[in-house]
């Protein structure tokens, strides 16, 4: 297994146009950060061999049995290896897994517009199926496992969200003035008392 150190120097090097919060959320979720984690589509539970050499055996063993699998870290799907020309043991190096994930990644979110609908297409190909809640996952869809949490839906909402939302987009009125300005002075004291000295 990966440590978090580790991954995120091997983003920046093989998945440069990813951001590396995002590649090891996502690597977090697919693979436990295991570059040898191997994922069966339609389990629930994936193997997790502990050397390259396993990884190869288990995944002869589920060619010969006609299943469909993903590989490595970012759990690089058996149906794309030849669009990206990649073979099971190639996916099992962290960086070619890596930049294979970012070439799938960059696609997703050039076409979808957002992160989230990115991630979805990600890991299932379309930009809505990941958002959807898994009963095989807790009730959770792939974007709450990310890290997405969905918002409590106040009819008010919050004055820090709200600030937050609108920092850039404060308009500065300027007072109208007249021709001659006149202080105007209270002619009654608001509150407290007024102490003579």
């Amino acid at each position: 297994m990966l440590s978090t150190t580790a991954l995120l120097a091997l983003a920046m090097q093989c998945a440069p146009s990813v951001h590396p919060d995002t590649a090891l959320a996502v690597a977090r979720v697919e693979s436990g950060l295991n570059p040898y984690a191997i994922g069966i589509v339609g389990v629930k539970k994936g193997l997790f061999p502990e050397s390259k050499n396993q990884a190869i055996t288990h995944v002869n063993q589920l060619k010969t049995q006609g299943k469909r699998y993903s590989l490595g870290l970012m759990q690089i799907t058996s149906t794309n290896f030849k669009t990206y020309h990649v073979n099971d043991e190639q996916l099992f190096d962290p960086c070619t897994n890596l930049a294979i994930f970012e070439k799938i990644m960059t696609d997703c979110y050039q076409r979808g517009g957002s992160l989230k609908r990115a991630l979805s297409c990600y890991y299932a190909g379309n930009f809505s199926t990941g958002q959807k809640k898994e009963e095989t996952f807790n009730h959770t869809s792939y974007v709450e496992r990310i890290g997405y949490k969905k918002k409590p839906q106040y009819v008010v909402p919050s004055v820090k969200q709200d600030i937050t939302d609108n920092r850039g987009t404060l308009t500065v009125v300027a007072p109208l003035l007249s021709k001659k300005n006149i202080t105007r002075y209270p002619r009654h004291l608001l509150r407290g008392e007024f102490v003579a000295d």
